[in-house]
């Protein structure tokens, strides 16, 4: 959680040392996240309380694990629009059917390639610049619940998130959003299996 740390940090710096125009990023940017998806915020801390979910019959937890490309298409002096390319390799544990229960979980893994578009904007001038982001791109997964046929994919993610520049090109990145599986109906069964995803990393401008 050091990413959170630092903008803790930065959000509590005056004003007079945040002058800096931060969409003066370089055209193109490489990183790296990690991160976890979940069905339900309790999941994040091991307790049962669901509070906000995407599910509550299945279980499916999965660790991310993503080089980020990044390569500026429109760029203007408060905000910029970007090509974003992601592959990655996750693992993930899961329930296969709704009554699991932990001691019957199954360990799969993920890998894939999502393609999208990341709009950024200026945050008052200063080393920080929230974004958001759409994706989508072809995945595997080897072991799904029972909801969904495993094997060839789609990925969707709607992401929202956080840049603070730490020095000079390099950048602390924190997110969290929304990603849904599927296959687009080509096989049965097709119900999707969805995460809340929370991710940080680092961004290198070249």
């Amino acid at each position: 959680m050091i990413t959170l740390f630092l903008l803790n940090i930065c959000l509590a710096i005056p004003p007079v040392f945040a002058q800096e125009i931060l969409a003066n990023y370089n055209k193109n940017r490489l990183g790296f996240s990690t991160g976890t998806g979940v069905q339900y915020i309790g999941q994040l801390v091991g307790i049962g309380r669901k509070g906000f979910t995407v599910a509550s019959n299945y279980y499916y937890h999965v660790n991310f694990y993503e080089i980020q490309f990044y390569r500026t298409l429109k760029k203007r002096p408060v905000y910029q629009l970007d090509l974003l390319v992601q592959p990655q390799y996750n693992v993930s544990r899961y329930g296969l059917y709704p009554e699991s229960v932990p001691t019957d979980y199954l360990d799969s893994y993920e890998y894939g390639l999502n393609l999208g578009l990341l709009y950024r904007r200026n945050w008052g001038g200063g080393p920080l610049s929230y974004y958001v982001a759409l994706s989508t791109g072809p995945h595997y997964a080897s072991g799904v619940p029972h909801r969904q046929m495993s094997g060839f994919l789609f990925a969707n993610n709607l992401v929202a998130g956080l840049n603070l520049k730490v020095y000079k090109t390099l950048y602390a990145d924190v997110s969290f959003g929304l990603r849904h599986m599927s296959n687009a109906g080509t096989r049965l069964p097709n119900a999707g299996v969805n995460n809340l995803v929370f991710k940080e990393g680092f961004v290198v401008g070249f």
